[in-house]
């Protein structure tokens, strides 16, 4: 999801709940922010490592880590809406799984 539309959810969640509930929002909103940085970080060395510059892996190890985080990173975001949803008692319109719209 596009972390502009993620924040759009992230707003959207009421000032009023309570310590557990903010807890897990802080938990998902974490995971988030940690498989997107880690994706950044691989996408560089993958550029690195294509551009001819040696690294400490090949192109296909960093290719199939990026590639499952990449997979992680759209069912993180898919959680972290669920919850906004269910916090702010709203359903989108449309809903997206892991690649197609359900």
């Amino acid at each position: 999801m596009n972390p502009h539309r993620l924040q759009d959810r992230l707003d959207s969640i009421p000032e009023s709940l309570d310590a557990p509930q903010r807890a897990r929002v802080a938990a998902h909103r974490s995971a988030v922010e940690e498989c997107r940085e880690r994706i950044a970080e691989l996408r560089t060395e993958l550029r690195r490592v294509l551009s001819g510059i040696d690294g400490p892996r090949s192109s296909v190890e960093i290719m199939i880590e990026l590639d499952g985080l990449e997979r992680v990173q759209q069912r993180l975001d898919s959680r972290l809406s669920d919850l906004c949803d269910e916090l702010t008692g709203t359903t989108p319109v449309v809903r997206y799984g892991d690649a197609a719209p359900i």
